[in-house]
């Protein structure tokens, strides 16, 4: 029998609670999530560890057991923890300062980081990428998590020495184009960028400029020029409902009342999510290897969870979100 101290939390969770719902809120997860750590552990066990009732979830025989031993086990794993954060008080940050562009991973941040280092973290936001990697190397920050928006042949848009900072790919993830659900092409599986001649995109203001090259080069390719305005974003998903312009959107988006993810064939639109260290900071290796895991299954818990975003991964198996874990240097591009 082999159980992840993730699996063992999450038994702990509804063992405490009395039920999944409140397990999954105490944990900060999503409830098919913690279903599923559930079911893993079960099979790894060999048979029910909760079974419900009028009072909620409560241990079988078998789940007291396996409850009994999960608290013992990730008490010492706590009593660890504090052990460590004793020991390398002197150097290791009260807080881990972390810059972020503004996304559906930033709030998993203040979960994962206290579990990942044992301390609190400071998150800021902010939309675009040049800020955060230059208070990263300057040591202002001690971490960022930001998007990039490749740009085929364009130069690197951020002028950092070689070896000054290293990242790792989160996600790399199509965006689709929000229309209105009464739009021409609203009831298309996928629709070419062509398609699109003519229409106009709207950018909120703020958004990573990188995103603008980006679709610009896009429509080029496309063969026609881009139409782009600037609005706040109520006012941009008015206009869009209004089928008066189209927006770009993250594929794991919830689209408001009248308003379609539309799919872009060849997928002419990409954002890269990467997490970015500096080497020798205050962040030790093996501490961004977890972080980096536990983004890598936020992302797929939270974001490939929405509807629009599961079918089109499910019509292309060929797609890989996330590449390998952190190996090597990565030069953010676009």
């Amino acid at each position: 029998m082999s159980l992840e101290l993730r699996q063992l939390r999450v038994v702990k969770a509804i063992a405490d609670e009395g039920s999944l719902t409140l397990a999954a809120q105490r944990l900060g997860m999503a409830q098919p999530s913690v279903s599923q750590a559930l079911a893993q552990a079960e099979r790894a066990a060999g048979g029910p560890l909760f079974r419900r009732g009028s009072r909620g979830s409560l241990p079988t025989p078998l789940g007291e057991v396996v409850v009994a031993h999960a608290r013992s086990v990730l008490d010492s794993v706590e009593r660890m923890t504090a052990a460590v954060a004793r020991h390398r008080e002197d150097d290791w940050p009260a807080a881990v300062r972390i810059g972020c562009a503004p996304g559906l991973l930033v709030a998993h941040l203040s979960v994962a980081v206290p579990l990942v280092a044992g301390s609190d973290v400071q998150i800021t936001t902010g939309a675009g990428s040049a800020g955060h990697l230059a208070a990263l190397a300057a040591g202002r920050t001690d971490a960022a998590l930001v998007t990039h928006f490749p740009v085929p042949g364009a130069a690197d848009p951020v002028d950092l020495a070689e070896g000054e900072l290293c990242g790792a790919v989160v996600a790399v993830e199509p965006l689709f184009a929000g229309v209105c659900a009464g739009h021409r092409l609203a009831a298309r599986s996928e629709a070419d960028l062509a398609e699109l001649a003519g229409e106009r995109w709207c950018l909120p203001p703020g958004s990573d400029e990188g995103l603008g090259a980006q679709l610009t080069e896009a429509c080029r390719r496309a063969g026609h020029p881009v139409a782009v305005c600037g609005a706040e974003y109520a006012e941009a998903l008015a206009l869009v409902q209004e089928d008066r312009a189209v927006l770009p959107m993250m594929p794991g988006s919830r689209p408001a009342p009248g308003l379609v993810l539309l799919p872009l064939r060849g997928e002419p639109l990409t954002m890269a999510t990467v997490l970015y260290w500096r080497p020798g900071g205050p962040l030790p290796e093996e501490w961004i290897r977890s972080l980096w895991k536990h983004l890598v299954r936020a992302q797929r818990e939270i974001i490939e969870a929405a509807p629009a975003y599961r079918a089109w991964l499910a019509g292309h198996p060929d797609w890989r979100t996330t590449p390998p874990g952190p190996a090597a240097d990565h030069r953010p591009r676009g």
